[in-house]
């Protein structure tokens, strides 16, 4: 199906890891917020990751239609995909702010972005916070006609788009290593400007952490396209794509 029924108040869209799949329902009928907080307990279901730990779904798809920016809040330009950015902890609101410039209404949600039976593939990214105590997750939804079938690239990482790879990620964020971490030696950044300088210091000691646990090919540097989401600088791979 290509639109959404206007008299039906659920779109049902697919997520997919491997070869498990799990519905997302949409009940437009809520307020946004409620909205919101359907989807991450969802998503959070079916990765086994707590909710606790999620920071954002982000999703990016064909656009719905020919409109671009302001018509349609989704699609910055002509030849650009349409992308979304649903964050964890901003306030519910009927109008939702979107991107740095953009405003979008929960209809916006419904009539120009999602459609029932679209279908995305996850990625699920880990990261630590800058004061190296704790993991912080981002899940990142691909819709499957922008996924090269054989080939990752800035959007999708097929190495972690797969069962045991996520079970391992939900295994570390739902442990007790947290504590563990917060007994570590770590550099001091409160207070401080994030700069290059102490960006460097804790990128070191971050690795070093993810070497002493073996948990580093679970993070960002597992894949050779992926990127520091603040520096935009391309980490080496640490680790093989067929490392356990």
């Amino acid at each position: 199906m290509n639109t959404n029924d206007n008299n039906c108040d659920k779109t049902t869209i697919k997520v997919q890891v491997s070869d498990a799949y799990r519905d997302i329902i949409i009940d437009w009928s809520k307020e946004y917020s409620d909205i919101k907080k359907e989807m991450f307990r969802q998503v959070a279901e079916f990765t086994g990751i707590s909710i606790e730990k999620t920071m954002y779904i982000s999703f990016s798809k064909p656009p719905v239609g020919n409109d671009v920016y302001p018509e349609n809040p989704f699609v910055g330009r002509a030849d650009d995909r349409a992308s979304l950015l649903i964050e964890k902890s901003y306030p519910g609101s009927e109008e939702i702010p979107q991107g740095y410039y953009r405003t979008c209404t929960k209809q916006d949600y419904r009539d120009k972005f999602f459609r029932d039976g679209d279908c995305f593939a996850l990625n699920t990214k880990m990261g630590m916070y800058p004061s190296l105590d704790g993991f912080s997750v981002q899940y990142r939804l691909v819709h499957k006609d922008l996924i090269d079938e054989t080939e990752c690239d800035q959007w999708f990482c097929h190495h972690i788009s797969n069962k045991a790879y996520l079970t391992k990620q939900a295994k570390i964020t739902n442990s007790n290593i947290e504590s563990y971490l917060r007994d570590q030696p770590r550099p001091n950044v409160r207070n401080r400007i994030y700069d290059d300088e102490l960006h460097a210091v804790v990128s070191t000691r971050e690795r070093e952490i993810h070497a002493d646990l073996d948990i580093g090919q679970y993070f960002n540097s597992y894949c050779s396209f992926s990127h520091d989401e603040m520096f935009r600088t391309i980490r080496p791979r640490i680790y093989w794509p067929n490392r356990g």
